[in-house]
């Protein structure tokens, strides 16, 4: 078994662009498918208070939380609502993140290219540390919004009680599988569970066609064809997740049972998605053929040099095609409710959603939003009906059972 080192953000900011060719052996994602603030002041809510409240409410006559705050324009819908139906963005918006750069920068940079007035901090770190940092900060932290990569950290920081409820358009937005059920997090982009693999490279294994990998998760476990040739990441928040909906839809034994057979197959584990995908699609002797993880990681590459030989596959109706969401939460201590408000519409409006397929290679949660790329859209892929609301920040079941039968830590 061999272990690859993992690649950890800084602090840090960057940008990025779209993507994938693909031979598909199985198809089908059926989706996972006003209260005051704190402040002390004598202003009220309805734009005519002049007081000098402190705390959450900016005593000049705006929302005191960001589910009052109206749309500045147009509010944003199931349908698609363009950025130019949108109110302005200006002031200035922190946002501690748990996704890298390359991830989600290019959509903050165009956001900043559009409204001169807007300036947006990026704070880039693990979930886990910013989690961490939410939690020890509390109401004084300086965040206004927690950008996760999964909802295993939303659901965190909303049980610690330190994020706020959303405005209800931008919840009836996105379907109800892709968000907490209370509003208090939403999901911006979706991502499912996949299979790639170096199409150059089948006669260094014992399948005689691509269309032989398996569309039961279960095989890639069992199936010694996979023997020395397969690999993933068993760190993330992603995997840890698939993890729990093993558990969940198949049982802790059966679970266990699969991360001890996936032990027996000798995989490559990884501590970076990125550096998984870009060794399978570099094929040297020493890297893995096949690899399960994020479809996404895979469409970059392929995006980046249109000639790479790595293509994706799905296995269906289990785990192993979880679709799952990256989102956001605000926090309670935000100084500009209608500027958040209108920023996270900007992230589930058309552009928004549109740049995250483009840039990252990944799917939109708003339905009037149509899937652009070569991968099988939402309505073509055959993932379980799993309510992503039930993860938890360490999934630490999950965690335990890595750890029990050796996959974790790295």
């Amino acid at each position: 078994m061999q272990q690859r080192d993992s690649d950890r953000s800084n602090r840090s900011t960057t940008g990025r662009r779209p993507f994938l060719t693909t031979a598909i052996a199985a198809a089908g994602l059926t989706g996972l498918a006003g209260c005051m603030g704190n402040g002390d002041g004598n202003g009220s809510s309805d734009g005519n208070g002049g007081g000098n409240g402190s705390g959450n409410g900016s005593g000049n006559g705006g929302p005191s939380a960001v589910a009052d705050a109206d749309p500045l324009a147009t509010p944003v819908d199931p349908s698609g609502v363009s950025w130019d139906d949108l109110g302005d963005l200006e002031g200035e918006i922190t946002i501690y993140s748990g996704r890298t750069p390359d991830q989600i920068d290019l959509v903050f940079e165009e956001l900043e290219n559009k409204y001169s007035g807007l300036t947006i901090d990026r704070d880039y770190d693990d979930n886990d540390v910013q989690v961490n940092q939410l939690e020890q900060e509390g109401d004084a932290t300086p965040a206004d919004v927690f950008y996760s990569q999964d909802p295993g950290a939303l659901g965190a920081v909303h049980d610690a009680g330190i994020v706020q409820e959303l405005p209800s358009d931008i919840l009836e937005t996105v379907p109800e599988s892709y968000r907490h059920p209370n509003g208090y997090w939403t999901g911006v982009s979706g991502r499912v569970r996949s299979v790639f693999y170096n199409e150059d490279r089948l006669d260094e294994t014992p399948f005689d066609s691509w269309d032989e990998l398996p569309t039961d998760i279960s095989e890639y476990a069992t199936d010694d064809r996979f023997e020395g040739i397969i690999s993933t990441r068993p760190n993330s928040g992603t995997f840890r997740g698939f993890i729990q909906a093993m558990v969940d839809l198949e049982g802790e034994d059966a679970t266990r049972q699969w991360v001890s057979d996936f032990m027996d197959q000798d995989p490559q584990l990884y501590g970076s998605g990125s550096t998984q995908a870009e060794e399978v699609n570099r094929g040297g002797d020493d890297d893995p053929i096949i690899g399960l993880g994020n479809s996404y990681y895979a469409a970059r590459l392929v995006n980046e040099d249109s000639d790479a030989p790595i293509r994706v596959t799905f296995t269906e109706g289990d785990a192993g095609a979880l679709f799952s969401v990256a989102g956001i939460a605000v926090t309670n201590n935000v100084d500009d409710p209608e500027l958040v408000a209108e920023f996270a519409r900007h992230l589930v409006a058309v552009e928004g959603q549109e740049f995250m397929m483009d840039d990252n290679g990944e799917f939109p949660v708003v339905d009037g939003v149509d899937y652009v790329g070569p991968l099988p859209g939402p309505d073509e892929l055959n993932s379980p009906t799993y309510d992503l609301s039930e993860f938890d920040m360490e999934l630490q079941a999950a965690n335990d059972l890595l750890e029990d039968e050796g996959m974790m830590p790295l």
